[in-house]
């Protein structure tokens, strides 16, 4: 009996396989050989082939319902943030204005907003202002209405192996 209750409790505190959550990186519609990926300073670009640089999709940080943040795989404790209208990384234990760190680390996705099959992310504390690229540098702009702007602003979110990172 005893080892019976012992093997249930391991089962319990020590899982045979670990639960994994879903890593994904960011493609560009409009130049679909290019994947978000970060600079050595934080900032983030989309770069050409797969970056290595990968994200947990998770609920946003501020709580809001339907909303998401971008938790970097390599960096725990960091999120992909708008600051200055520049999207970075940046880490949550100590970042730049902490007071409203949540909410520039929130976004709304929205799936086929500008493109079919592609997903926009607007920023919650700058409504109708979305992820896009330009000069290959993520930021957030305003919807100008352009076709330009709408394919610089639609992402595609690809599931992806971690071993897949030390292949490419």
């Amino acid at each position: 009996m005893f080892s019976m209750c012992f093997a249930a409790v391991a089962v319990l505190f020590f899982p045979l396989v670990p639960a994994q959550q879903s890593v994904v990186r960011l493609r560009s519609q409009n130049y679909p050989d290019y994947t978000w990926g970060l600079h050595p300073n934080g900032d983030v670009y989309i770069k050409q082939g797969f970056s290595g640089n990968v994200f947990h999709i998770v609920p946003g940080l501020t709580g809001q319902p339907g909303t998401v943040s971008f938790n970097s795989v390599d960096y725990p404790c960091s999120y992909l943030r708008h600051y200055s209208f520049f999207v970075n990384l940046e880490s949550s234990k100590n970042p730049r204005n902490p007071h409203i760190f949540d909410k520039d680390a929130t976004f709304y996705p929205r799936p086929d907003k500008f493109l079919q099959g592609y997903t926009a992310y607007e920023s919650v504390n700058y409504p109708g202002h979305f992820i896009r690229h330009a000069g290959y540098r993520l930021q957030i702009r305003r919807d100008d209405g352009s076709l330009l702007f709408k394919k610089d602003a639609s992402f595609k979110a690809e599931s992806t192996d971690l071993l897949e990172r030390c292949h490419t």
